[in-house]
């Protein structure tokens, strides 16, 4: 099954998106940039997930956005909108729909380091499952 993914292109204009309607500052980080990060998304997915659910891509986007930082700003606000557009451009449903603030919680936590990959790729899933 092949899995849609936004374009470098659609990921910035939603960014530039998000900051125009709740602020931050403009602009890509030095020496990050996000196609570096779309490179290191698609190389996992080639090589690390073998046939992965739409959930599974949606899940290790978000956080391949929260942990690199791409942007000098709403980079976590960035990561859970590429999520939800993943989603939506597979036919899926959005997880913050009905777990908004837990949802906004979980992402701060990965970005801080508390919780791993793999542990919030599952916790990602399983707010999609009761969605």
């Amino acid at each position: 099954m092949s899995i849609a993914l936004p374009t470098e292109q659609q990921i910035a204009d939603l960014h530039e998106h998000l900051l125009a309607r709740h602020g931050g500052l403009p602009g890509s980080r030095a020496g990050t940039s996000l196609g570096s990060v779309l490179g290191r998304i698609h190389m996992n997915l080639a090589y690390q997930f073998e046939d992965p659910a739409v959930q599974q891509v949606a899940a290790f986007t978000v956080n391949a956005f929260a942990a690199g930082h791409p942007f000098n700003d709403a980079n976590k606000r960035t990561a859970l909108a590429v999520g939800d557009l993943i989603l939506l451009m597979n036919g899926e449903r959005i997880v913050a729909n009905r777990h908004g603030i837990e949802l906004a919680d979980l992402v701060i936590a990965l970005a801080a380091g508390n919780i791993g990959q793999d542990r919030f790729i599952d916790m990602y899933i399983e707010m999609l499952r009761r969605s």
